[in-house]
């Protein structure tokens, strides 16, 4: 079995914390995140089986396009 776990967290101490030190500027958008900062986080997790024939995944699939995702409201 492989789980897909795409996800992202946004944590206001560890923002604050790079943005001070000026890390990661190169990647890290920082006025971009401030949009950001109190969304939490997000998880999308796939399970799926492998097997010599072929690979299947387990249970639903989840809404991944913002249009799938606001159709669930």
């Amino acid at each position: 079995m492989h789980t897909v776990e795409p996800d992202i967290y946004f944590i206001p101490e560890l923002i604050d914390l790079w943005k001070g030190e000026k890390k990661f500027t190169d990647f890290i958008n920082y006025d971009k995140v401030e949009e950001y900062r109190n969304f939490g986080g997000i998880r999308n997790e796939e399970d799926y089986l492998i097997t010599e024939t072929g690979a299947r995944r387990l249970g639903k699939k989840i809404p991944l396009t913002p249009e799938e995702v606001e159709a669930l409201r």
